[in-house]
């Protein structure tokens, strides 16, 4: 019987292992560095894209944010997908109007990858 309980145990710890290796809360994008302009930011890097202005669509829908801090988390999960590993240029706006009602947030900034 007691061989049963510990084979039990055993396989409870294997299966509960893979939870070790996950990564921190975030993931590796929350790292990403954001810079609200050039001159904080390394002098030497590559646009990979401007978030919400370079598509024609950027002129009748952008995505709105209740907070700067979740549009941060936005940018770095956008330049992370990118292929980018910083975002220069970031700021938010508060939106008037029917859309955003002064609560919201517009933001834009511009992925890089820093050479």
């Amino acid at each position: 019987m007691s061989r049963r309980i510990a084979l039990t145990l055993c396989l409870s710890l294997l299966a509960l292992l893979p939870a070790c290796a996950t990564q921190p809360a975030g993931g590796p994008e929350a790292q990403l560095p954001i810079y609200q302009s050039t001159a904080g930011a390394p002098p030497r890097y590559q646009v990979v894209k401007r978030l919400w202005i370079e598509s024609a669509r950027s002129a009748f829908w952008t995505p709105s944010y209740a907070s700067e801090a979740d549009a941060m988390a936005d940018f770095r999960r956008q330049a992370a997908n990118l292929g980018g590993n910083g975002v220069i240029n970031f700021g938010c706006y508060r939106m008037p109007g029917l859309s955003g009602d002064g609560r919201r947030l517009s933001c834009n900034g511009t992925v890089v990858r820093f050479i």
